[in-house]
């Protein structure tokens, strides 16, 4: 992991204290110097890195499903909490660092990040909690307690609902004192988790139900409440720290490119914002932090519209996107963290001042030709970017398994350049180097969200990502990597199956024919002074490539390098890199009906991955009709509702509430009274 030089002379390792008292700890036996990670992936891993470098040693609290993970490999010290969804448990979570002797306890980000009864815990254990106190966590829990902080605070807040009364025949009347357009918000639950934006009353009463079961499902209760939604706002963040005595904004961050509230594209500094309105937003985040007594860090997020700014929520913790506030500011958060739990003042009596620009995308296992449905399952090759100003923060690597019971984020990248053009530059062409096979990625989206007029000239608000289309992207890559697949197998195994396409020589020529789904083309090859020569009906090409002990293959043809992993998969190549991802197969395409229309469905409704059975809408005997949801499933937190293909009559519910479903798996049939029609 690439961290940049702190600004601030480098501590050698944190000083060891025979008593705790940070947030009123009582004196332990624990060491001090162990430091019980409680989170996954990419930020355990970079959790550990700072640990490592203060020479504090790092041990990985983690449930079953991540005991041979990426995180595990890389620390190797690891205590098991239990199975899956035991590491939200704050009583199990301290249990499990109290058998790992740790001195203090770094909770990462999410929702156990935020619960004070973990601080709560961790203080009646002995242990350090590296976080805020139990009292700002809970103020901070509670949106509609931080809404009113922010409110005394003098920072602007936009209308809103008290905590809605389940009787939903009230629901209306608050909704009506907001006003329309508004979001449906979980009182407790955070990262754009359970949002719903409402623009009128007849969507009203489903968006409450569905925001409620996401914040159940996140452990969050399932209060919620009503708020004004802005038209088109941008999402603007501030860093925060504060040891009691001073808070320091560290800077901001423009978060508008975001999916379902989800945020997939942040940057620091914000850009193309008015000087005025920055120091009025690092005002009111300091104002607000004060109201809430913060000690530690924490980011303050905001709606801006113009020359309006709306408080939107205080997150006690650190952030996803933190790394490109480290990277501008040369400011590890992560040990400010630590030590301001130690009870140390803030490192600095003044914000710096940020240097370049910094841009980072997230990486997720996900299928943008499927509605970005999250795509668990097994990686093959995984190659990522290195260079000047590139860091990546990543949480697998080849061969792991990504768990459905978890988060879909598989990495994330961060670019840092001397302005935001070369910033925007370097993270294309870092997604465009970056590997990910096997498994479906947001990879191509994330290229052509970099690519829109309002990301370019950096006006995007929080709707701009959602008028961003999924393109296919050209094949020309995985015809080549194909060729020289086929080129490669035939040197070293003649009687290769992948060599039977037709008369072929190595030291004559051939065309070669390929397909994927949608496409087919001929190249004609041929060896020419120890070389190999490509054409196509226009023109004709050197090619040449080799492969790392990664098993990346780098392809040259002409002027043209490309980085492809290649995986030999049912018969066909999976092929992926430069952002996409194809299957080919040798020889001509087949001309059958199914390639023109999908295959009628015969009434079973399946499980589109693993997950849990959420609400189950209809019965055995039940009459339906096309577009009728029938059965909700929760997997990588988010909801997905099933719906009738046509009208019928359902014959069999397979399944019941709470359990758990293998991809594929038939939860419902149906008797359909007429076949789909092809589309």
């Amino acid at each position: 992991m690439d961290h940049r030089e702190h600004d601030q002379p480098p501590h050698a390792s944190l000083s060891p204290r025979e008593s705790l008292t940070a947030h009123g700890s009582r004196p332990t036996t624990h060491d001090s110097r162990r430091v019980a990670i409680a989170n996954r992936g990419e930020i355990a891993v970079r959790i550990a890195a700072t640990c490592w470098r203060l020479g504090l040693v790092p041990v990985l609290l983690i449930g079953k499903p991540d005991r041979d993970g990426f995180a595990a490999r890389q620390i190797g010290r690891v205590e098991l909490i239990g199975e899956a969804g035991t590491e939200l448990d704050p009583v199990l979570v301290v249990a499990a660092a109290i058998r790992a002797r740790a001195g203090l306890l770094h909770p990462g980000y999410g929702f156990l990040s935020e619960r004070p009864e973990l601080a709560e815990a961790c203080a009646a254990a002995g242990i350090v909690f590296v976080g805020p106190s139990p009292a700002t966590l809970r103020q901070c829990h509670d949106k509609v307690a931080t809404r009113e902080a922010a409110a005394r605070a003098g920072v602007p807040v936009l209308p809103a609902s008290p905590p809605l009364a389940p009787e939903p025949d009230r629901w209306r009347a608050a909704a009506e004192a907001v006003g329309y357009p508004l979001l449906v918000k979980p009182v407790a639950a955070g990262g754009g988790r359970g949002l719903r934006r409402v623009m009128d009353a007849a969507s009203l009463e489903d968006a409450i139900a569905a925001s409620s079961r996401e914040g159940d499902v996140s452990g969050a209760g399932q209060a919620v409440y009503l708020e004004r939604a802005l038209n088109r706002p941008r999402h603007i963040e501030v860093q925060l720290a504060g040891d009691g005595r001073r808070l320091l904004a560290l800077g901001d961050r423009d978060c508008s490119l975001q999916r379902r509230h989800q945020k997939v594209i942040e940057e620091a500094p914000a850009p193309n914002l008015d000087p005025r309105i920055r120091r009025a937003l690092h005002a009111h985040a300091v104002a607000v932090a004060t109201e809430v007594d913060l000690r530690g860090i924490a980011t303050c997020e905001f709606l801006v519209g113009g020359e309006t700014i709306a408080f939107l929520e205080i997150n006690p913790r650190l952030q996803v996107e933190h790394p490109v506030t480290e990277v501008v500011t040369g400011i590890d958060l992560v040990e400010w963290q630590l030590r301001l739990a130690m009870g140390e003042p803030l490192p600095r009596d003044t914000p710096p001042e940020p240097r370049g620009h910094a841009i980072e995308a997230r990486i997720y296992a996900e299928d943008p030709g499927a509605g970005f449905l999250p795509a668990p399952g097994r990686l093959a090759t995984v190659a990522w970017p290195v260079g000047p100003g590139i860091r990546v923060d990543a949480g697998y690597a080849s061969g792991d398994d990504i768990p459905s019971d978890y988060d879909a984020m598989v990495a994330k990248v961060i670019v840092t350049a001397s302005d935001r053009s070369a910033a925007l530059d370097g993270l294309r062409t870092a997604l465009a180097d970056t590997i990910v096979a096997r498994v479906p990625t947001n990879l191509r989206w994330l290229l052509d969200l970099l690519a829109a007029p309002d990301v370019v000239a950096g006006r995007a608000t929080t709707e701009t990502a959602g008028t961003v289309a999924v393109t296919i992207p050209s094949h020309r890559s995985a015809l080549l990597g194909a060729v020289a697949h086929t080129l490669d197998r035939s040197q070293a195994a003649g009687n290769d199956p992948w060599t039977a396409i037709g008369p072929f020589r190595l030291t004559g020529a051939a065309e070669l024919a390929f397909h994927g789904d949608d496409w087919e083309e001929s190249l004609r090859v041929e060896r020419a002074g120890g070389a190999w020569l490509v054409s196509d009906t226009s023109s004709t090409v050197p090619l040449a490539w080799w492969r790392d002990e990664a098993g990346v293959w780098t392809i040259a043809a002409g002027d043209s390098v490309v980085k492809l992993a290649i995986v030999e998969r049912d018969g066909r190549l999976e092929i992926a890199g430069g952002g996409g991802r194809w299957l080919v197969a040798a020889g001509p395409r087949p001309v059958l009906a199914a390639d023109r229309r999908r295959h009628p469905t015969d009434g079973r409704i399946r499980a589109p991955m693993p997950g849990r059975i959420l609400r189950i809408a209809v019965a055995p005997g039940d009459q339906v009709v096309a577009g009728q949801a029938l059965v909700m499933l929760t997997a990588m937190k988010m909801e997905l509702t099933r719906e009738a293909p046509a009208a019928g009559t359902v014959t069999t519910v397979a399944c019941a509430v709470g359990d758990q479903v293998d991809a594929n798996q038939v939860l419902i049939e149906l008797r359909l009274e007429a076949p789909v029609p092809a589309t």
